[in-house]
């Protein structure tokens, strides 16, 4: 693909469009836009990774996140499509992902071992003995969404600090409210791939305030994709 031709697939995704959207005004194949975006995707993820506190939450090394998570749900045979704002089969691991706030910027992180029970008891203010080291790791957050039922959970801890922490409030349902936005619109998302659009939200909103095909191009320079 020539760089023009590169150039203008990227200046269209920055403008939010679908991949079916970006085949057709391009011109370019949708196997191959569907196959690019998922190779900018990925590099996305690397770089919110690296944005990250290091030393936030005990996180493994950030060079290999989504692909952790990619091969933990396909591992467990949980590789199908997630319907969101429907009920989800209780056979079905419920995707949960924690929100949180440092230094003016949001970060996400997916919570694999976090069931929709344990979200329930915790935002109740109980705990059960087998769940405290992950109760515990929970607090590290200011919300978590569980993803199959589409909702937000503000957490006691949360709740308490409003007061002193209405900025962080507002950023975390302003991003919630793009994030809700973006994913309804594939109709469900295959568990693989919910990670990367997950960072692809995190993403845009992070840089909300800035051009973000000017973003895109500068950090492609640094991290080039990988077409091999």
């Amino acid at each position: 693909m020539s760089e023009r031709k590169f150039k203008e697939i990227l200046k269209l995704f920055s403008e939010d469009l679908t991949a079916t959207q970006i085949a057709s005004i391009s011109g370019v194949s949708r196997v191959t836009v569907n196959s690019y975006l998922k190779k900018i995707r990925q590099q996305i993820a690397r770089y919110c990774e690296l944005q990250q506190p290091a030393d936030s939450i005990g996180r493994p090394p950030v060079s290999n996140n989504h692909e952790r998570h990619e091969h933990h749900e396909s591992r467990n045979g949980h590789d199908g499509t997630v319907t969101v704002k429907t009920e989800v089969s209780r056979a079905i691991k419920p995707i949960v992902f924690g929100i949180y706030r440092h230094a003016d910027r949001l970060h996400t992180e997916i919570l694999p071992d976090v069931s929709r029970a344990m979200i329930h008891a915790i935002v109740r203010g109980r705990s059960v003995l087998e769940t405290l080291g992950t109760a515990e790791r929970i607090r590290h957050f200011n919300n978590l969404v569980d993803l199959g039922h589409y909702r937000l959970y503000r957490l006691e801890h949360s709740i308490a600090s409003e007061g002193a922490n209405g900025a962080c409030t507002e950023d975390i349902d302003a991003f919630w409210g793009l994030t809700k936005h973006r994913l309804a619109k594939f109709k469900g998302l295959n568990r693989n791939t919910v990670y990367l659009h997950l960072k692809e939200c995190e993403f845009r909103y992070n840089h909300r305030n800035e051009e973000l095909y000017e973003v895109l191009l500068n950090l492609l320079k640094t991290h080039p994709l990988n077409l091999s």
